[in-house]
């Protein structure tokens, strides 16, 4: 899935967007591409309610998507590399129910609908948390931890 954002007057999202084609191994995967334009998803930056998100969602595997470059590309947005990717990017995985998103070349937020779906992930690569969200995430790991026994 992949947020942009429209800053205008709503007009302004015109051009045809390229990121899914370009990361895409087989083009008829895009015929399962859908688009739908939602309220502003930063609400509080939007005081007027003139912008908007539009919202682009791919269903497929992850056979289906070259997701490395595609990462890379995400990396990229900061450094003034080509290619780079500006956008939100969310890789939704329904079995495993986690959300990864790589914000930038900086780090990475990955989302379960518990933390059993993640608590390996956790373990194995907790010095990789920031120290801004730590105590929260450890809190939350912890406390999950109490009330499933």
């Amino acid at each position: 899935m992949i947020d942009v954002n429209d800053f205008a007057d709503g007009e302004s999202f015109k051009r045809k967007l390229n990121i899914f084609s370009k990361y895409v191994k087989q083009k008829s995967v895009l015929f399962k591409l859908q688009q739908r334009s939602i309220p502003f998803i930063f609400s509080e930056d939007d005081d007027e309610g003139i912008y908007r998100t539009h919202r682009f969602s791919l269903k497929c595997t992850t056979a289906d998507i070259r997701y490395s470059p595609m990462i890379k590309a995400i990396c990229n947005q900061d450094m003034g590399l080509k290619p780079a990717i500006s956008h939100d990017v969310y890789f939704i995985n329904r079995e495993k129910e986690t959300v990864f998103h790589i914000y930038d070349d900086r780090g990475c937020d990955l989302i379960a609908t518990s933390t059993d779906r993640i608590r390996t992930i956790y373990d194995k690569y907790n010095d990789w948390i920031l120290d801004y969200d730590r105590n929260q995430i450890d809190k939350v790991f912890q406390n999950s931890s109490i009330t499933d026994r």
